[in-house]
């Protein structure tokens, strides 16, 4: 999670030593050129095997390569450290070629062992962000310093996807054998060892980060020297610094503020097409040993109840003030091919009444007049601990209204807002009875739908859910090499999820972000015109963007294509048939194929 993914007072904590004056930034040739990126959204950690938020994710995205990146125009895949892969007639071996030269920051050399050590790693070790990208028990051979072939037992178009798996050096990651990777934090004890065009080199938590570029980047050389990431404590303190021009960028912005922006003298907002969603997820109990869910969830009743009380619409008006949309099914309408909109008349709907039927039809009864229905199995009340993130826009306020609507029919709510990084503590141990995060994920859909797989179980998975029949059309839909076919079992997979409600899709928000127009210009929206301007499925951006005082041409536009319409498999389908290289598709979050 996902995820995704999934997004003031401490600014006057960061160094004053930061904060050069913006003339000073585009004077002398010579001068060091910083961006300073604002958000609310800390780092949880800067282990690569340990990240599950938007900040993690991002901070992954400039500092390390993958074999194929998503292109900014479609999210197709496209040349990285590999110029591309090439797949034999049964789709069972690909053959990827790397450029010539390839070098870690720290300047030792990057060859096709480091690409086939980071796979057999996660494998080895089960690492559940990335595990489910190599499906078929994959063997790699590297038979010289710049070949990969990847070998699969069965047809797949895992390679081609391409998989969201960020390469790490043999020579560091090689001495860790345990499997509790995730404990390992810190800059001072994971070096910023990157492929890059930036790596992590300071971090002061709750206050920034800091990323220096990368010398022995293979790639252009960007024109940004450091990028500085400041960490506010508020959301209005991140405007205000946005508009006196402390920082040059504002990621993750809330809709109220956001219209506040409109027409402001040198700032442009901007606002990307939905990717994720504000997820409502149940616990079955199996992510932790000391795991205690309320019982009553694992009643399909009781949570068809729990999504009928709750007013989707009232959530996109009132939280998202409009810039979302009510949500649905588990693959976002960003995945236009793949995504499944339930029809209006078989939605489960709004409706309160309904949802005390059900739950009185089923024995949940307020049988001592307190206003909580008690669980007719234990006699216990029906009381939900739910945390929420507040890292996370919306999800805060989403559980607000949440406790009303489930307070209206008899189930009391204890609303905890956590951070991310606590959020991930939840998580991980199963200390919660239903809890509100979001939801990203890739390009094609088989990432998403894996989360949801029993497998994830004690892995990726929000809590536990497990259905054979669910994971029966996941391992289905993967190993279809015709798209037309495939999206029938995928969109069958959605429905089945949307019908035994083991999460509830609350919301499809749109992701708002702004940026001072007097400091620097070239973004490049990703994927499309509509797409990111900050690192999330490449690092574009970072390459392009140059002090406004340096534009000596006209800044490439973007060619226009309507990048949201990811179909994944059929570019990479027909493009294989024709026997060429190319493999289409992919995107924030991350784990299977």
């Amino acid at each position: 999670m996902g995820r995704n993914l999934k997004r003031a007072a401490a600014a006057a904590l960061v160094s004053i030593a930061m904060a050069v004056p913006a003339a000073a930034q585009t004077s002398e040739p010579d001068q060091e050129i910083v961006l300073r990126v604002g958000t609310t959204s800390d780092l949880t950690t800067d282990n690569i095997w340990g990240i599950n938020a938007g900040s993690d994710w991002s901070l992954a995205t400039i500092q390390y390569d993958m074999l194929l990146k998503f292109s900014s125009e479609d999210a197709s895949a496209a040349p990285s450290l590999s110029t591309g892969c090439e797949p034999d007639a049964d789709f069972m071996t690909y053959t990827c070629k790397l450029r010539e030269g390839l070098t870690w920051s720290d300047g030792e050399p990057l060859t096709s062992r480091d690409i086939a050590f980071t796979y057999r790693f996660i494998i080895d070790h089960r690492i559940p962000q990335y595990r489910g990208y190599f499906p078929f028990d994959p063997v790699f051979e590297t038979p010289d310093d710049t070949t990969l072939i990847w070998k699969a037992s069965q047809p797949t178009f895992a390679p081609a996807m391409p998989p969201w798996v960020y390469i790490v050096p043999e020579h560091f990651w090689g001495q860790y054998n345990d499997d509790d990777l995730k404990t390992i934090k810190q800059v001072e004890t994971i070096p910023g060892i990157g492929s890059g065009p930036f790596t992590i080199t300071e971090w002061e938590n709750g206050q920034f980060f800091t990323m220096e570029r990368n010398p022995n980047y293979w790639g252009e050389e960007p024109v940004v020297d450091r990028i500085e990431f400041r960490i506010f404590s508020n959301q209005e303190a991140l405007i205000l610094a946005l508009k006196n021009g402390d920082v040059d960028f504002a990621d993750g912005l809330k809709a109220s503020l956001f219209d506040t922006l409109q027409g402001e003298e040198n700032i442009q907002a901007h606002r990307t097409v939905s990717d994720w969603w504000l997820n409502l997820a149940f616990n079955f109990g199996g992510q932790g040993k000391d795991a205690d869910p309320l019982p009553a969830l694992s009643d399909i009743t009781v949570r068809t109840a729990i999504a009928m009380a709750i007013d989707k619409e009232r959530i996109a008006e009132k939280v998202y003030l409009g810039t979302a949309a009510p949500g649905d099914t588990i693959i976002r309408p960003a995945s236009a091919y793949w995504h499944l909109d339930i029809p209006a008349e078989e939605e489960i709907p709004f409706d309160p009444e309904g949802a005390e039927a059900l739950l009185d039809g089923a024995g949940y009864i307020d049988t001592d007049g307190d206003g909580v229905r008690e669980d007719p199995a234990t006699g216990d009340p029906m009381h939900l601990d739910m945390p929420a993130s507040s890292d996370t826009e919306g999800a805060v306020d989403a559980g607000k209204l949440i406790v009303d609507f489930l307070g209206n029919v008899g189930i009391e709510v204890d609303l905890i807002a956590a951070t991310d990084s606590l959020m991930g503590d939840y998580w991980g141990k199963g200390n919660f009875d239903a809890y509100i995060w979001y939801w990203s994920g890739d390009p094609d859909p088989n990432y998403q739908l894996s989360v949801f797989t029993s497998d994830q179980c004690g892995g990726w998975s929000d809590g536990c859910w497990s259905d054979p029949a669910y994971d029966a059309m996941y391992e289905e839909q993967r190993g279809i090499m015709d798209p037309t076919e495939r999206l029938a079992v995928v969109q069958e997979a959605q429905r089945y999820v949307y019908e035994q409600v083991p999460m509830v899709v609350l919301a499809y928000p749109g992701w708002l972000q702004a940026y001072r127009t007097d400091r620097f210009e070239g973004w490049v929206p990703h994927p499309g015109p509509d797409g990111y301007l900050m690192p999330t499925y490449n690092y574009d951006s970072l390459l392009a963007i140059h002090p406004v005082s340096e534009a000596a041409g006209v800044t490439p536009e973007s060619p226009g294509v309507p990048g949201w319409i990811w179909i994944a498999a059929i570019a990479a389908i027909a493009v294989i048939g024709g026997g060429a290289v190319a493999m289409r598709t992919r995107g924030e979050e991350r784990d299977e194929a």
